[in-house]
């Protein structure tokens, strides 16, 4: 045995450098021939899936924007509707006041019996659009569906009452439209 394979207790003999061909790399693990690398598949089903949820994701929140819409303009045409059937309505009880006092002309009566079918025309409306009259008077003011305008001098009993209803207030689907104003009783101890 030679000296250089008693020191080597490899089997392989060492190979210098320069013994190497110029374009030699270093030897990896090879991937067979045969084989091509492995591309990614895109998942059809799961984006089939995220694109259904997105969908109806999207349907969903416009028709929540439709119902919005839909609700925002039926508030601007009743609030624009309100004070006309509030000068009806005062009208009309004016009226009915006089003719129980014998005060209203005949030629009056037509009349009345006019504002009273319009009124009864718009009560309906309002009714199936959910809009309704507050009813506050001789009640305890409530801040959440009151203004108050004015606070009068009154009896221990009508302490914290509506006495009177400046302007009327509504409710559309049980939510304030237009709140009332109204003059409210204060009792002064003393």
């Amino acid at each position: 045995m030679s000296k250089k394979h008693k020191h080597d207790k490899s089997a392989v003999p060492e190979l210098d450098e320069r013994d190497l061909p110029k374009n030699a790399e270093p030897e990896t693990e090879a991937k067979p021939q045969d084989e091509p690398a492995k591309e990614e598949k895109p998942d059809y089903y799961a984006q089939l899936v995220r694109l259904s949820a997105d969908f109806d994701n999207f349907r969903k929140r416009t028709e929540r924007e439709k119902a919005s819409f839909l609700a925002y303009g039926k508030k601007q045409l009743a609030e624009k509707l309100l004070p006309s059937y509030e000068v009806l309505l005062r009208q009309a009880d004016k009226m009915d006041k006089q003719d129980a006092a014998e005060e209203c002309p005949a030629e009056l009566k037509g009349l009345k019996d006019g504002i009273k079918m319009v009124l009864s025309e718009m009560e309906k409306a309002f009714r199936s659009e959910g809009i309704e009259r507050m009813d506050v008077l001789d009640k305890p003011y409530d801040p959440q569906t009151q203004e108050v305008v004015a606070m009068v001098p009154s009896s221990k009993e009508q302490d914290g009452l509506v006495l009177q209803e400046i302007q009327m207030g509504f409710l559309m689907d049980g939510k304030v439209l237009r709140p009332a104003r109204v003059i409210v009783g204060q009792h002064a101890e003393g």
